[in-house]
């Protein structure tokens, strides 16, 4: 389901005030994009899991950082400005079936934020904190 800043700025503070363990999963370029298919260059990947500190929506500024999320993690901190993302959330049960069994065992929901510049961050909600060996890729997107 496509959202608006403010309702995902409503489920990031959810997740914060019920602190929940959050695992975010970064990729640029987003593979599913037409530069993730079309250009060569750098891939990179990256997870971190940790809480949500902050989440917020300025309206006395614009654009890009009229948003932002911070997430605070043992091994460091993310802030994002999302004034500017598009975003999409979904329930494990939507989940491919190669992996929705797993998806629901581990998560309790995950909330894609697609940048304009074709980064894309997936915020899965845990249903408990997870090792470093088993992380969830579930996301439809």
């Amino acid at each position: 389901m496509v959202l608006s800043l403010a309702d995902a700025v409503a489920i990031f503070n959810k997740w914060k005030e019920d602190s929940a363990e959050v695992l975010v999963v970064i990729e640029s370029p987003f593979q599913q994009s037409r530069r993730g298919i079309l250009e060569q260059g750098i891939d990179w990947a990256l997870g971190l899991q940790g809480q949500v500190s902050e989440a917020s929506i300025d309206p006395t500024k614009k654009g890009r950082k009229a948003g932002t999320v911070m997430l605070q993690a043992p091994t460091g901190n993310l802030s994002l400005s999302i004034g500017l993302c598009t975003f999409v959330y979904e329930e494990p049960r939507e989940a491919k079936p190669v992996v929705r069994a797993e998806a629901e065992d581990t998560t309790v929901s995950a909330l894609s934020v697609f940048f304009p510049s074709n980064e894309v961050f997936v915020f899965y909600e845990l249903r408990e904190p997870i090792g470093k060996e088993s992380l969830p890729g579930w996301s439809t997107i």
